[in-house]
């Protein structure tokens, strides 16, 4: 038992000997707003209006929906345009409530008070070269969006106003595509008290990014009999923060799929049960963990394997 311990914690001391070589080398990365070409595996882009009118000031925010279509949405990245200067960090403050985050009075409206309001985070952000432009992308709290549903955010800006479009009072913008919908979006001059003035509708310039997350928990996805094991690479890889793991069994018995950080110790059990031929998908939500590389692990009687993820937070 203590040579087999031992071995595997040496395979994961290799494993961790080549992992960001790998990764680094086999992956694009989203860095920049002005080219969405790099953009993470798997993640799709909605642009909002793409240009910017008008401004206001640090301390103001913006207010837009987000409308899932047929699947669970999480939205994990975006950009917008702000008065920064050239090469200046900001920072926003992001929040959620359930339902619209636009219309009504001043004084009781969604953007009135943070009666509703979840606050998610306040996240640093980077306006990149340009001054008065589109940020560079940068990392969202996790926005899940249930299938079918509107969940209304709100971006509170900081150190730089935000930038935006439209002047007096024309429609709401809507921008969609067949996963999800916008509806862009009031600014406020002093957002969550009363007596704070606001401008309708002046639409979100830049774009968000989001995930697909169909499935939950662990499913039998067909019931042919596969003619060996097989673990799979995770998808999408990298991934924040929800990714599936597949395998193929072609026999029953007992079957363990384990997550453990690059250092070998174990961070959660997906799966530790009898389970019969198939082959099974798990999803593992890493919300509550730091981005880094992971290892998965898929244990039979008769099967072992191990690969590894990467988490972009």
């Amino acid at each position: 038992m203590f040579d087999k311990l031992k071995s595997f914690k040496i395979y994961f001391i290799l494993i961790s000997a080549v992992t960001l070589l790998s990764f680094y080398g086999s992956y694009n990365f989203e860095t920049n707003a002005s080219n969405p070409d790099i953009q993470l595996v798997d993640t799709f882009i909605l642009y909002g209006h793409p240009t910017a009118n008008n401004g206001g000031s640090a301390g103001w925010a913006i207010f837009f929906d987000l409308i899932a279509g047929p699947n669970n949405i999480i939205v994990t990245r975006m950009a917008t345009a702000n008065n920064g200067a050239a090469n200046v960090p900001f920072s926003v403050e992001v929040l959620t409530r359930s339902g619209t985050a636009l219309g009504g009075p001043v004084g009781s409206g969604p953007g009135s008070s943070y009666d509703g309001w979840t606050v998610l985070d306040t996240v640093p952000a980077f306006q990149g070269g340009t001054s008065s432009g589109i940020s560079l992308v940068f990392d969202l709290p996790p926005i899940s969006v249930p299938a079918g549903d509107t969940v209304g955010v709100a971006v509170r800006f900081y150190s730089v106003g935000p930038r935006y479009y439209g002047t007096g009072t024309p429609p709401y913008s809507v921008f969609s595509d067949t996963n999800i919908t916008l509806i862009t979006g009031e600014v406020r001059s002093a957002p969550f008290t009363p007596s704070g003035s606001f401008f309708t509708s002046r639409a979100l310039t830049g774009e968000i990014h989001y995930i697909i997350d169909n499935a939950t928990g662990v499913g039998g996805i067909n019931t042919e009999i596969p003619n060996g094991y097989r673990l799979s690479q995770n998808y999408p890889n990298p991934f924040n923060p929800v990714t599936k793991i597949r395998y193929e069994l072609p026999q029953n018995g007992y079957v363990k799929l384990t997550v453990f950080d690059i250092l070998g110790k174990e961070i959660e059990k997906l799966v530790n049960e009898q389970q019969s031929s198939g082959i099974y998908e798990v999803t593992f939500n890493a919300a509550k963990l730091p981005s880094g590389v992971y290892l998965y692990r898929l244990e039979t009687e008769s099967f072992s394997d191990v690969k590894r993820m990467m988490l972009i937070k």
